[in-house]
């Protein structure tokens, strides 16, 4: 059972962005590429891992987190608002 989950924008290579579904699981952020999808395309554990929310007004996303794992791995999360980027921080 997920305690968060939606369609939000990830930063890929060359900084583009992608819409992908995000579900948080049981201390584990899973990114799939549809609903379909039985499988993540990735799997990160939040325990020890470090968010933080930047604000970029004018810009096509003005708001992100980057979350970044305990082995090095770096995500960043694209969102429309800010309640909705508060959400998913707190989580």
């Amino acid at each position: 059972e997920a305690q968060l989950c939606g369609f939000l924008w990830r930063k890929r290579w060359l900084g583009q962005w992608s819409k992908q579904l995000f579900i948080i699981r049981e201390h584990a952020l899973l990114c799939f590429r549809c609903a379909t999808d039985p499988q993540p395309v990735l799997e990160l554990d939040l325990r020890g891992c470090h968010v933080a929310y930047k604000a970029k007004h004018g810009k096509k996303m003005p708001h992100t987190l980057k979350v970044m794992g305990t082995a090095g791995e770096v995500l960043v999360i694209g969102f429309q608002s800010r309640q909705q980027t508060e959400d998913w921080r707190k989580v």
